[in-house]
């Protein structure tokens, strides 16, 4: 199994001011913490797997191949076909990850940490992810407002939408070797952004960003592999929500080595510090490198 990170530089690049829970700095309180999540996830990942890939655009291949120096094994800049696309569709670029893969894959996200390989039950699936997540009322309700105002809803999508809590997976991690239903899947997702595209283009701003991507990214998945009668393994398969604590990189032992700051973890001075402590100490060259860039306004 091989793993693959992705980088779309457009939604941190250009997403714009009114554009609710945008992707600017990654979520981070300041882009050097996203400097340092990517570095730091970079570097665990290459410490316990010889292959680890980037599918970024050629910005991105400037920053974290040319300017931050990061070893992948392989790059590809193929996220340069998605400048046509809103920056608020900030998960298109994953997708675009995953409809590239042709072997068993493993797509990791730059805000997860591990310190140990991944086990069996990840390396060996057919399909996996981090954990079943229950959807907030707020993800219900964009995810009804997408089935009432896109022109386009697949019927499967349709079928949950009476439910009062609309499933979904958690894809921090997202693979398997199952690579016939990712081409599916792809698929499905891009036949949705473009049959709708018009519609997304001019009323966007009137969406929760980070629901919308919930939607098309870990709502599709879970709906389609139920539609297709395709199992899903999990890391976490006794959560049904995302870990207590699982933001926190002291808490990785807890949670089999693994850690994963998403959304407001981010925002955390006890998260991002650690980030930045970890780099510093285990990593001092990248450390020093990306402060370096910054101090002269090269990142």
């Amino acid at each position: 199994m091989k793993i693959v990170q992705s980088f779309w530089t457009k939604p941190f690049l250009r997403s714009g001011d009114l554009l609710t829970d945008a992707r600017l700095n990654g979520g981070w309180p300041h882009r050097r913490f996203n400097y340092y999540s990517i570095a730091l996830s970079y570097h665990h990942l290459r410490k316990f797997y010889d292959e680890v890939e980037l599918v970024t655009d050629s910005i991105g291949y400037e920053l974290l191949i040319e300017k931050l120096r990061l070893d992948y094994n392989k790059v590809s800049v193929e996220l340069d076909y998605l400048d046509d696309y809103e920056p608020g569709l900030w998960a298109l670029g994953k997708i675009y990850a995953y409809r590239m893969q042709e072997s068993p894959f493993l797509h990791v996200d730059n805000d997860i940490f591990i310190n140990r390989p991944f086990g069996p039950v990840v390396s060996e699936a057919a399909l996996v992810a981090q954990n079943k997540q229950a959807s907030t009322p707020h993800y219900s309700t964009t995810f009804h407002d997408i089935c009432k105002r896109f022109p386009y809803v697949p019927g499967y999508l349709k079928k949950i939408e009476e439910l009062p809590f609309v499933p979904c997976v958690n894809a921090g991690i997202l693979g398997g070797s199952n690579i016939a239903f990712f081409r599916q899947y792809t698929e499905e997702v891009f036949e949705f952004i473009n049959r709708n595209h018009d519609f997304i283009s001019g009323h966007m701003d009137q969406f929760n960003s980070a629901f919308v991507n919930v939607v098309f990214e870990q709502v599709l998945f879970y709906s389609l592999s139920r539609e297709a009668g395709v199992d899903i393994d999990y890391l976490f398969p006794d959560h049904n929500d995302n870990p207590p604590s699982i933001g926190y990189l002291h808490e990785m032992d807890c949670h089999q080595g693994y850690a994963h700051a998403l959304g407001d973890y981010k925002k955390l001075r006890m998260v991002y510090k650690m980030v930045e402590h970890e780099l510093s100490t285990g990593y001092p060259e990248s450390f020093g490198r990306i402060n370096d860039l910054l101090s002269v306004l090269e990142l």
